[in-house]
């Protein structure tokens, strides 16, 4: 004999968690734990960044509508418009940036009440956060290669009107 008790209850390596029924063990809670430090750094980094394009963004409106009431010239005003809405542009990546840093930060603070007291509500939490944030990254990829088709299709058709007119 091998010293078991062939008559008692089967043992399992998962942790009992609340509400779970047995489905977090410890090697789940320590792979979730070793990315916490990462997921937090790059939410981190995407709030210091957002400040950044927000400034950025602000100080290029008053630039541009600054370079649009100094002068009157056509070209200032077109280069100011183009500025102020180069702005314009920058607010909203930051918008976009400042979102899926909160779905990061969430994740990572998800992840540090899993470790706290592994919850199944806290995991279902941190996948949440997670899936919305590939969600939102996946939509903002898509979005930039269409656009970046379309500017590739719409480029060369404008300069090659602007330098027939004349205007370049």
């Amino acid at each position: 004999m091998n010293g078991q008790n062939v008559y008692a209850a089967p043992q399992s390596s998962v942790k009992d968690v609340v509400g779970g029924g047995g489905i977090m063990t410890e090697n789940v809670v320590a792979a979730l734990a070793k990315t916490r430090p990462w997921v937090l750094m790059f939410a981190i980094l995407g709030f210091i960044g957002t400040a950044f394009m927000v400034i950025g963004g602000v100080g290029m409106i008053a630039g541009g509508a600054m370079m649009g009431q100094v002068s009157n010239e056509a070209n200032t005003a077109i280069g100011g418009g183009f500025v102020v809405g180069m702005g314009a542009f920058y607010l909203i990546i930051a918008a976009l940036y400042f979102f899926t840093s909160l779905h990061l930060f969430r994740y990572a603070g998800a992840i540090k009440r899993i470790k706290l007291s592994p919850n199944v509500v806290d995991l279902e939490a941190a996948l949440t956060h997670q899936a919305s944030f590939w969600k939102l990254v996946g939509i903002m990829v898509l979005v930039s290669i269409v656009l970046g088709i379309a500017m590739a299709v719409v480029m060369p058709s404008a300069m090659l009107m602007f330098a027939g007119s004349g205007q370049m």
